[in-house]
């Protein structure tokens, strides 16, 4: 069983990852790092191409990474764009909507290494106008990540060890 988690840019799926995969003890992977490694391109450089160039070798990954067993992914926020995606992640795993509203994620980017975020704040509040509906109807279990990362984190394992 993998444990999967959805949400906007910056609602902390890489950090609250990182943290449950070592308390779980699973392997922790970023479909994102993944997607680059898996085919010696950034992010950017797909995009270049075109968002169907991206979001199709983005699929391609998550139907790889859906075979993987005890692992902690954490996704794009893009991914709930592609219903196939959802189905190859739930084959073998439970998905996570990390929840954060865009002002908090606003106000935790603006000093942070995500200058792309911060400067276009706009782009952000239309992102999560656009995919809140699909996080939430995709997703097993929603948590609310307004707390310390510990808190949300032990959130997260009660819910799953229920």
């Amino acid at each position: 069983m993998n444990y999967v988690l959805i949400g906007m840019p910056g609602s902390g799926k890489t950090t609250i990852g990182k943290l449950l995969a070592e308390k779980l003890n699973y392997d922790f992977i970023d479909s994102d790092d993944f997607l680059e490694l898996l085919f010696d391109e950034t992010i950017p450089e797909m995009f270049a191409k075109s968002e169907y160039y991206f979001r199709k070798r983005e699929t391609f990954a998550i139907k790889v990474l859906s075979d993987m067993e005890q692992a902690v992914i954490s996704t794009g926020g893009g991914v709930v764009l592609r219903e196939e995606n959802i189905r190859f992640l739930k084959k073998n795993g439970l998905v996570i909507f990390l929840d954060r509203s865009p002002d908090t994620i606003i106000q935790d980017i603006e000093n942070s290494t995500r200058p792309l975020l911060a400067e276009d704040k706009t782009h952000l509040f239309t992102l999560y106008e656009q995919r809140i509906e699909l996080y939430r109807k995709y997703a097993d279990l929603i948590i609310a990540n307004n707390q310390p990362i510990e808190k949300v984190c032990q959130s997260i394992i009660e819910q799953i060890s229920i």
